[in-house]
């Protein structure tokens, strides 16, 4: 039998009216009274009383209640006074794909995340390993990518309980291309990892608008005790929805871009779509694809097409087109 939601909140309902100490052995009206209370529907005698059976009997649920009428008292109650239904046992289906979970979160431990967000998982997997011995296997069966440590790490839950709890903070940032350092303050919006780099975008009060920056550039942040800023919906929207990466170029709005791929990257952009947005305009006969986007163009676009600009041409708009011949003849000039 198929575990939905509202079964599921009725069964837990049902448990708090038996193990109640205010009323206890509670009656069918009782039963049905607190569910509708709860759940603000009508339930008939019917259902409550398959809710019951199942609890009882259904093998799947692996509930197993010790469910008994009282004729004497007139209600329902657990024949089993150590019965919990929070402790409901696993099945093995259930035991398996918590192992592969436990895998897969495994991967997500380590440089990903801040250090106590380590010690969080290490507890998880310890549980776990003491309660089925076999579940840590020896094979690696799933394996992520895992860079090196970077710099900024340290930062993170700083910036996620600034994000959460909306408290500006004050940091030194670092200009990769000016090669300069500047104090600025931001209103953090969001932690967004690109490429397994983390970065925090936030209104900063400098830019006067929503801005990226990178943890590894971010030097002694400090929380700030002053009113924080929100960011306007529209512009959040337009910044995380229609963006390719985290640095949107500036002064650049939402635009078409249209780009032909050659037949051996036109397999790939299929299986893995650049964006949402994206739509393929014509099927060429030898296999080519014309293929357009519609979003804020960003300097992590761009670099996607340097990458491949030996199997892609872009089409429109001209200026993406004058960037790449820029970044070419660079290239070629630094080359002599």
């Amino acid at each position: 039998m198929p575990l939905n939601k509202e079964a599921y909140i009725r069964y837990k309902i049902i448990d708090a009216c038996i193990i109640s100490r205010h009323k206890r052995f509670p009656s069918m009206l009782d039963l049905i009274n607190v569910c509708e209370e709860k759940l603000g529907k009508k339930f008939t005698i019917s259902t409550i009383q398959k809710d019951i059976k199942a609890m009882k009997e259904d093998e799947l649920l692996g509930i197993n209640a010790p469910i008994k009428f009282s004729k004497q008292w007139n209600g329902y109650y657990y024949s089993d006074p150590e019965y919990s239904f929070h402790n409901i046992p696993l099945n093995d289906s259930d035991i398996e794909a918590l192992k592969t979970a436990t895998d897969m979160l495994a991967n997500f431990a380590g440089t990903r995340v801040s250090e106590n967000f380590n010690h969080a998982t290490e507890k998880i997997f310890t549980s776990f390993r003491e309660s089925f011995p076999d579940g840590n296997s020896k094979r690696k069966i799933i394996q992520t990518d895992s860079p090196p440590s970077h710099k900024g790490f340290e930062h993170f839950e700083l910036f996620f309980r600034a994000a959460k709890d909306k408290i500006p903070v004050c940091f030194v940032h670092y200009s990769y291309r000016k090669r300069t350092f500047k104090s600025v303050i931001v209103h953090p919006v969001i932690l967004k990892e690109f490429q397994n780099y983390w970065y925090v975008v936030g209104y900063s009060e400098s830019h006067k608008q929503l801005r990226t920056f990178g943890l590894d550039r971010i030097y002694e942040p400090i929380l700030l005790k002053r009113k924080f800023r929100e960011a306007n919906p529209s512009v959040q929207e337009k910044y995380f929805k229609y963006v390719y990466g985290v640095y949107p170029i500036p002064g650049q709005k939402r635009q078409k871009i249209i780009f032909r791929v050659y037949p051996m990257l036109g397999d790939y952009i299929l299986s893995h779509p650049i964006h949402e947005s994206q739509r393929i305009d014509n099927y060429g006969g030898d296999g080519a694809l014309t293929i357009s986007l519609k979003l804020v163009p960003s300097q992590e676009l761009i670099n996607f097409f340097l990458s491949f600009s030996n199997h892609l041409k872009v089409l429109k708009p001209e200026w993406i087109q004058n960037e790449i011949r820029n970044y070419h003849l660079s290239a070629l000039k630094n080359d002599k």
